[in-house]
C-alpha cells in the first residue's frame, strides 16, 4: 500500500515513486500470467484506444494512459490530476453522482455511463478491482469511442442501422423531463 502524500501535487508520480522505489524503464515486473518490463506494460497501456483510469481504494486517481487526446476525453483532468482525491477532482455539485458511481462499481457490477453524439459514442464503464484475497482494491475507468467499432463492422459486413420503429425515441442531448 502506498502511503500518500498529503498535498497533492502534479509531481505526485514522481514523489510517491522515490518513496516507495518503484520499478521503472527496463525493470521487471512479474505479472499473474508473465513477466514484463515497466516500459512494455507502459507501452501495452499506451496503446490501446481508450482511456484507462485506475483508482486506489483511498479514492485517488493512481493511474491514466495517454492514448486520447485531452480535447476527446469523457471527463478530462489527466494526468496533473493524479494523486489526488475524487473530492478534489470533481466538483462539490458533482460529488453525489461520482459517489454513487462508485458505490454502485464496488458491489462487483460495472457502471456505464454514455454520452452519444453525432461524430462519437463515448461509453465510460467502471469496475471495483479486486486483490489476491478478493478484498477491494479500487476501481478502473475505462472510456471508449465506440462509433469507429461499429463504423468498422458496417464496412466491413455492408450492414447498416436502420431506426427500429417500436422504440421509442430517446432524446440524449436534453436530459430527463419532468411530468406534472
Amino acid at each position: 500500500m502506498v502511503e500518500h502524500t498529503e498535498e497533492s501535487t502534479s509531481s505526485w508520480v514522481t514523489e510517491t515513486s522515490k518513496k516507495v522505489n518503484a520499478a521503472k524503464g527496463s525493470d521487471y515486473v512479474e505479472l499473474d500470467q508473465g513477466l514484463m518490463t515497466v516500459d512494455q506494460i507502459d507501452a501495452v497501456f499506451n496503446c490501446l484506444p481508450l482511456e484507462l483510469i485506475t483508482i486506489d481504494k483511498d479514492d485517488r486517481y493512481v493511474y491514466c494512459n495517454n492514448e486520447i487526446p485531452k480535447k476527446m476525453l469523457l471527463s478530462p483532468r489527466w494526468p496533473e490530476k493524479l494523486g489526488q482525491t475524487l473530492a478534489q477532482v470533481h466538483q462539490s455539485s458533482s460529488l453525489p453522482h461520482v459517489q454513487a458511481i462508485m458505490d454502485y462499481a464496488k458491489t462487483g457490477k460495472t457502471y456505464e455511463l454514455v454520452k452519444p453524439s453525432e461524430n462519437e459514442y463515448m461509453v465510460a464503464s467502471f469496475k471495483d478491482m479486486k486483490d489476491k484475497n478478493d478484498q477491494y482494491a479500487g476501481v478502473t475507468e475505462w472510456i471508449v469511442d465506440l462509433l469507429p467499432i461499429i463504423n468498422w463492422y458496417l464496412d466491413q459486413t455492408g450492414q447498416k442501422l436502420v431506426p427500429d420503429e417500436t422504440k421509442k425515441t430517446v432524446d440524449a442531448s436534453s436530459g430527463a423531463s419532468k411530468k406534472a
